[in-house]
């Protein structure tokens, strides 16, 4: 991967423009792992700061890639041969789905769950979302860290870093804040109360 590709996800996942939905999560995972300041090599092809940059990359790529609705529109512009750069990117594609369906919502999930009278009011009185707190919520309402990223699409690895407040294994500050915001919407709760608290103390 060149470290200056920064508008074809394809190319950042290192993926055909055909491929089927189900390989851009290992498609991603094989990037992440490549390019992951884990993987000490790395730092024999590109400085500190350029691997984080090609990380940034690599979560927007799969932000894109790995929603269907962005995806589509990404695939149209893209084709279309005659897109800016600036229409291609992760924030110009969100803005265009806003456009395409301003009522959108996702589906109510049906997950059982026994209700705790006392910890639902413990919920709705919260002010200090940490991750601690969101994995008792998750927990409470009985769903699995994999069930959650068949709802979210976030990796799991990132929502067990999540729930463990442990930045040094999450993307950047933009990407944290915007899969908080879906956990919290998957799990019923205020996003952006929930997103606001939860930044505060993330120093990543």
């Amino acid at each position: 991967m060149q470290a200056t590709v920064r508008n074809n996800y394809y190319e950042i996942l290192e993926l055909p423009a055909n491929a089927p939905q189900h390989e851009v999560t290992t498609a991603y995972d094989r990037a992440r792992n490549t390019y992951s300041g884990d993987n000490p090599a790395i730092y024999t092809i590109f400085s500190e700061h350029e691997a984080r940059e090609l990380m940034a990359l690599i979560e927007e790529a799969y932000s894109v890639l790995g929603n269907k609705t962005l995806r589509s529109i990404y695939d149209q512009r893209l084709l279309s041969g005659v897109a800016k750069a600036s229409e291609l990117t992760y924030e110009a594609l969100v803005q265009a789905s806003k456009q395409l369906f301003p009522e959108s919502r996702e589906p109510e999930r049906k997950i059982a769950y026994k209700k705790d009278e006392a910890f639902e009011k413990e919920i709705a009185a919260r002010e200090h979302w940490d991750g601690d707190f969101l994995k008792k919520v998750r927990e409470y309402k009985n769903i699995s860290t994999s069930q959650m990223h068949d709802i979210t699409k976030i990796n799991p690895y990132y929502i067990t870093a999540i729930e463990a407040n442990d930045p040094k294994n999450l993307p950047a500050r933009v990407f944290v804040r915007g899969y908080i915001v879906q956990l919290a919407k998957a799990l019923g709760l205020d996003d952006r109360k929930v997103a606001d608290s939860y930044m505060k103390f993330f120093k990543g």
